[in-house]
């Protein structure tokens, strides 16, 4: 027999033996048995469980196991047999398994009184990284660090604390934290470190964020922050323009809030302010050249030295109150300017200042040569919101209101009749407050000029203009105001209160029942002027409570007029 022949029989009785020693051995996969440390090697431990079987464990399974020994070579332990051959003819043991159920109720203890379990990374999974801690938990990626981790490799494999989140024994899910381990420190770093810092004191720190608003400064495992408006006495548009990430600074603490644990920090309080340095520099009226430092709507801000800056408001700009509105299109941040100190408060560290004030004013010249009651020609340049716009003298415009446009016609009416373009000759009634009020009614003249002398009660002669449903318009005297009698005020009597009473160009009385020059009212009133002549007619000539009729007593006072004549 050939040395080939006897080694296939031997291999064939070997499989044989083998077979029939697992079978005798009543070795049965997901089953735990024990098992004897048969050779440890630097990453595995080889463990021999009976039947000339053996398989290799990771070491990593015996120290995050809760084991509480150290294992050596024929030391019998529990292992779980997960499979007797694979297809690489290994045995597949696991230390984890056989420990599954007793560790399962030890981390169940940890996570019910929140103590901590030890554990290792062992690899990226959907959604996060795998951790052993005795068995398989999950660790999402926002649980891995207080700050996205892009690169996780430097966790895989390193021993470390984890905080269990959620348990569902059922399902054999664990979910575990190590951001809730490392916010816990550190916190008690913070408490610590907060305890250490008082008021006034000057500490390093260093940057470690920068925000619209500010930056946070590192003061060593304490996050403060440093407002803008705190980094120097200077106007800034952002904090980058001074401060960059991770440089280096000497801070002063300025505010501390023991309520909720907050620090805030000034880097311009280190520094000497500069408005003590020019209290004694600058006074009211001095012209002074300064940068705009900032534009905004309302106006520009404009440093004169360093760390002092003013406001001048858009209406301080220039003259013209059409370039007024757009501080923007006049100056720009950096552009140097002179300007004039209009306000200072040293106090509240306020500065006011006027460009236009160092040049002449226009205004000033124009109400010398044009003073109310003057009359000018002009020309319409806009129309809005009821208002015509006419430029006067350069830079000066005027405003005529549609009630100024006619004394008669209704002014939503009269205004139509009104274009841009239109050459219109108008009368400065108003001129205060660098605004000039215009009127085309007046120009003819002002109707009330004839009854400017007139109270309350005189009794004046009227034309009739129209009569309606309405009452009787009527024009005062022969060149005075127009208004109207309202039906009711037509006469003493109701039934003598008729508008048709009266015709176009009749002639009537009426008393004067409010009178109001400054805005061009005036009410009349027949009625009130007939109760006041029967009133006086009683007071005269008798009584009503003698018998005698208002007939009677007029008669009897005519009477007696003519015997006096």
């Amino acid at each position: 027999m050939s040395q080939e022949s006897l080694s296939e029989i031997n291999s064939s009785e070997f499989d044989s033996l083998l077979a029939d020693s697992i079978n005798n051995s009543k070795l049965k996969e997901g089953t735990i048995i024990k098992g004897t440390i048969a050779e440890i090697e630097d990453d595995a431990i080889i463990v021999d469980i009976g039947a000339k079987v053996e398989g290799r464990i990771p070491k990593r399974e015996f120290v995050f196991q809760k084991d509480q020994k150290e294992f050596s070579i024929g030391d019998t332990i529990d292992v779980y047999l997960d499979k007797i051959e694979n297809h690489n003819g290994e045995c597949i043991l696991s230390r984890s398994k056989a420990k599954s159920k007793e560790i399962w109720g030890e981390i169940e203890k940890s996570f019910e009184a929140g103590e901590l379990v030890d554990g290792v990374i062992t690899g990226k999974v959907k959604g996060g990284l795998s951790v052993e801690i005795g068995v398989t938990a999950f660790l999402p990626g926002s649980q891995i660090d207080t700050r996205p981790v892009r690169d996780v490799s430097s966790l895989i494999d390193v021993p470390q604390k984890f905080k269990v989140l959620k348990m569902d024994i059922r399902r054999s899910n664990i979910v575990v934290s190590r951001r809730a381990v490392l916010e816990d420190m550190h916190k008690e770093t913070r408490a610590e470190r907060f305890s250490q810092l008082k008021l006034g004191d000057v500490v390093e720190g260093k940057v470690k964020a920068l925000t619209d608003y500010g930056a946070f400064i590192d003061l060593g495992s304490y996050d403060s922050l440093l407002h803008s408006s705190d980094i120097t006495y200077k106007r800034i548009g952002h904090p980058s323009e001074v401060l960059k990430i991770d440089q280096q600074v000497k801070v002063k603490i300025i505010k501390v809030d023991p309520e909720k644990n907050r620090v805030s920090v000034g880097m311009k309080q280190l520094e000497d302010d500069p408005w003590n340095l020019v209290k004694n520099k600058f006074n009211v009226n001095d012209k002074v050249t300064g940068v705009v430092t900032n534009v905004t709507d309302y106006g520009i801000f404009i440093e004169i030295e360093n760390g002092v800056e003013g406001l001048c408001h858009k209406d301080m700009l220039t003259w013209s109150s059409k370039q007024n509105s757009k501080p923007g299109n006049l100056y720009a941040r950096s552009q140097s300017v002179d300007c004039q100190i209009l306000e200072i408060d040293h106090e509240k560290r306020r500065l006011s200042l006027g460009i236009k004030q160092l040049t002449p004013n226009p205004w000033q010249k124009f109400n010398d040569e044009n003073p109310v009651g003057k009359i000018l020609d002009t020309s319409i340049t806009s129309i809005k919101d009821g208002i015509l716009f006419c430029n006067l003298d350069g830079e000066i415009d005027g405003a005529i209101f549609s009630k100024d446009l006619s004394w008669e016609t209704d002014p939503k009416e009269e205004i139509k009749k009104y274009n841009v373009g239109d050459q219109v000759k108008v009368k400065i009634i108003s001129n205060e407050n660098e605004k000039v009020a215009l009127s085309i009614r007046e120009v003819t003249g002002n109707p009330f000029d004839e009854i400017r002398e007139k109270v309350k009660g005189d009794i004046v002669t009227c034309s009739v203009i129209e009569t309606g449903e309405y009452g009787v318009k009527v024009r005062i005297g022969d060149k005075g105001p127009i208004t109207t009698i309202k039906k009711s005020d037509l006469a003493l009597r109701k039934s003598d209160a008729r508008p048709d009473r009266w015709a176009r160009n009749d002639k009537l009385d009426a008393s004067i029942t409010n009178i109001d020059i400054s805005n061009y009212k005036v009410n009349l009133s027949i009625r009130v002027m007939e109760e006041e002549i029967e009133k006086e007619a009683m007071e005269k000539y008798g009584s009503k409570d003698s018998g005698a009729s208002l007939g009677a007593i007029l008669g009897k006072a005519l009477g007696r007029d003519k015997k006096e004549e």
